[in-house]
């Protein structure tokens, strides 16, 4: 077996991309290969192909370098030592390069704040000596601008306070809700920030520049550069100095500085600024940094790219403040001013003691009109007024009056000395309070009399005579002779009421007394009898002070068997019935139903009852009214087939009709009786039922409107359709079907049809 050329050529050709390789060595490994190759060599008898020495050594020629390069990288990634070591000799290029990508910052964000809140709460004192350098002098530079504003706002509300001016604007301040001072330094501070400057701290390069338009011209380049030089000198010179010269003052200019992180603004101001004016610096130095944060870092002395910030310079230079008042103008009004406030402020005080003498007097007289009080003295010490004298117990109380007459309580003092009134309103007071009458007796002033009337139990009349006797002397009388003795009144209101009682029927007394104020009755009461206990309220005795006990049985008296039997028997109208003697007459006419129950009734009446007697009394199924019923409802109204007006020849059947219901009207006027006749319409069984229905309701509709125009009452008549449901004869024939075919009539009488 032989190579090819092109294998031997390439072979024994140096390239650039296979160094390591020993193409000689390769060349005679492949040649001696080649020789060798047995095809038909069969494996071994285990099944695995024998390793052969010369393969080996292809494979470390071929793969030798590669594997060698493996097999160290596998053991510094195994190793986290070297592993370590390895990345951090490019992690710092890696972190350089990543400055320019975003992406890096993005990912290990959460991570960083993780591992810094960690480190927060295992330590929070790193924290705090990291910020310590940064946020004391911050904290120092706001209390001390803070106190500077104060101060300023100070001086200019005293020194504007007293004039007219300043009257002026406390009104505006007043009016605009915003503080005095704020409104002082308003109208009196006159400033104008002239020149501008934003000069990066670390280069001290002049990044932009802004100038009014009346502002002399600086070279800014030359200006950037001293203003540098000048902080330079005051860090390196002073302790502590870091954040450098944040105010720096020249005849009538000032240079306020306000840094931030990679530029400092610099403000060339003209007057006297508001210490508030540090606050706008710092709030554009703020939104500057905010917008152009990393070229305000990466800046290289080429301001070409900060165009955009020219217009907050430009803002800066813009503040200014222009008003300016004429000074000598404050002392003339000052002279106006001030007497004009103490004149007001006197007339006020003035109208304040007025007015509370005035209301101090007008207490005072009222304090001595009260009966019960005596004022000896009246004093003034210290601011406060002294009372003295001499007070009833149940006299009124002089703080509720000092409310009343709005005079403040801690002003006065009162020495009170008690006393008994003999005057006669105190007197009535202590009167009403020990004998406390009853809501019967009324006490009043007559004159020098005190007087009792009404009605009061024995008891406390007694009372009455004893405090009488005890009053003192130059005290009013007290007459109490027309109080009259309630026990005797009582009494005779019982015995009225014990009398009433017997004589009221299906009421039988016992028993009935009084003892120790109370009254006790028991006896027989027929539930149908009065009410005893109305019968008490109506006499004027309280039922509290009765016990009443009563047995229930049945009484015999004419009223009360003549109320039993109107509520068992309930009469029609045309039934009276009343007490005649010892019997019980009903008089009129009723159903044959109600007879046979009131002959029932009668019969069961209990032995030395009243009997009643119905001799008078009419069957309303007999006589008159009895045949008008009969020849009503035997008459009917015929009707032809699908068809709701009567038949022809007719006529005279309906004037008979109408005849009879109106006779029927007049006579049960007359006996007191309720009569109704109900108009009954019928139809034959041809057709369907609910036409059926309907013209059987149509009939009855049409015979009551023919007996309307004949002059009967229409309130009298009802009506119903029957349909085919009430057949008069079975319809075998077309004659039954004509009979079926009709208006039919029923007279109800008294509840009776």
């Amino acid at each position: 077996m032989s190579a090819p050329p092109d294998l031997l050529e390439w072979l024994v050709r140096s390239g650039s991309g296979d160094s390591g390789i020993d193409r000689k060595a390769l060349a005679g490994v492949l040649l001696d290969i080649a020789r060798s190759v047995r095809p038909d060599l069969p494996p071994a008898p285990n099944g695995e192909t024998p390793i052969d020495i010369r393969l080996e050594e292809l494979r470390r020629l071929l793969l030798g370098r590669e594997i060698e390069i493996v097999s160290r990288l596998s053991h510094v990634v195994e190793d986290p030592e070297q592993l370590a070591l390895a990345v951090s000799e490019v992690l710092p290029t890696a972190f350089a390069e990543a400055t320019r990508d975003a992406r890096l910052g993005q990912v290990l964000a959460p991570a960083l704040e993780k591992a810094a809140q960690s480190s927060i709460r295992k330590d929070p004192r790193t924290l705090v000596n990291i910020l310590y350098p940064l946020i004391v002098p911050a904290i120092r530079k706001s209390i001390a601008e803070t106190i500077d504003d104060t101060f300023q706002s100070l001086n200019e509300s005293l020194k504007h306070s007293l004039t007219w001016r300043g009257l002026k604007w406390r009104w505006e301040a007043w009016r605009t809700g915003a503080p005095f001072a704020q409104v002082v330094l308003k109208h009196t501070l006159v400033y104008q920030v002239e020149h501008a400057f934003l000069i990066h701290r670390h280069t001290g390069l002049l990044i932009s520049h802004a100038a009014a338009e009346s502002a002399a011209t600086q070279d800014p380049q030359l200006v950037s550069s001293m203003l540098s030089a000048i902080q330079d000198f005051v860090r390196d010179s002073f302790t502590g100095a870091d954040e450098g010269l944040d105010t720096l003052r020249l005849g009538e200019f000032r240079l306020w500085s306000e840094p931030g992180p990679s530029a400092t603004l610099v403000a060339v101001i003209r007057g006297n600024p508001p210490e508030n004016l540090h606050r706008t610096l710092h709030d554009i130095v703020t939104r500057i940094h905010d917008e152009r944060h990393q070229a305000l870092e990466d800046f290289d002395g080429d301001s070409s790219g900060f165009t955009d910030i020219d217009a907050d310079l430009t803002r800066c230079v813009s503040l200014k403040q222009q008003v300016k008042l004429p000074a000598q103008r404050s002392f003339r009004w000052l002279f106006v001013t001030v007497p004009t406030v103490l004149l007001l402020a006197g007339g006020v005080w003035e109208f304040r003691r007025l007015q509370d003498g005035r209301r101090w007097d007008d207490y005072l007289a009222r304090l001595r009109s009260q009966p019960g009080i005596v004022i000896t003295q009246v004093d003034r010490r210290d601011g406060k007024y002294e009372v003295t004298g001499l007070r009833d117990p149940l006299a009124s109380d002089p703080r509720v009056l000092l409310e009343q007459a709005k005079v403040d309580p801690v002003r006065v003092v009162f020495h009170w000395a008690p006393y008994e009134a003999l005057d006669p309103q105190t007197v009535l007071e202590r009167l009403r309070d020990s004998l406390k009458p009853a809501p019967s007796v009324e006490l009043s002033i007559d004159g020098n009399r005190i007087e009792a009337r009404g009605a009061a139990p024995s008891a406390w009349l007694d009372r009455a005579r004893t405090v009488g006797k005890m009053l003192p002397q130059g005290a009013p009388v007290f007459d109490f002779s027309a109080v009259q003795d309630s026990n005797e009144q009582e009494t005779r209101r019982w015995d009225d009421y014990v009398e009433r009682l017997r004589s009221e029927p299906g009421i039988v007394v016992t028993g009935a007394e009084q003892h120790d104020n109370k009254f006790r009755i028991e006896g027989l009461r027929d539930p149908l009898a009065a009410d005893a206990q109305q019968m008490l309220i109506a006499a004027g005795i309280d039922p509290d002070r009765v016990e009443s006990r009563w047995s229930s049985y049945q009484a015999l008296d004419p009223q009360i068997v003549l109320k039993r039997l109107q509520i068992s028997l309930e009469p029609p109208p045309s039934v009276s019935m009343a007490v005649e003697g010892n019997r019980i007459l009903a008089k009129g006419a009723a159903p044959l139903p109600w007879l046979d129950r009131a002959r029932m009734a009668a019969r069961m009446l209990p032995a030395g009852a009243p009997r009643l007697d119905l001799s008078e009394m009419q069957d309303l199924s007999g006589g008159a009214i009895g045949k008008l019923r009969e020849a009503i409802q035997s008459r009917a109204i015929r009707f032809d087939a699908n068809d709701s007006l009567p038949a022809p020849g007719q006529e005279a059947l309906l004037d008979e009709l109408a005849r009879d219901l109106n006779e029927l009207a007049s006579l049960s006027s007359t006996m007191q009786v309720s009569t109704r006749v109900t108009l009954t319409g019928h139809a034959d069984s041809v057709g369907k039922g609910t036409f059926n229905l309907s013209l059987s309701l149509a009939r009855a509709e049409a015979v009551r409107a023919l007996l309307k125009k004949r002059g009967v009452d229409p309130d009298l008549l009802a009506v119903r359709g029957a349909g085919a449901l009430e057949p008069l004869t079975p319809e075998a024939s077309e004659t039954a079907r004509s009979a079926n075919r009709r208006v039919s009539f029923s007279v109800e009488i008294g509840g009776q049809t």
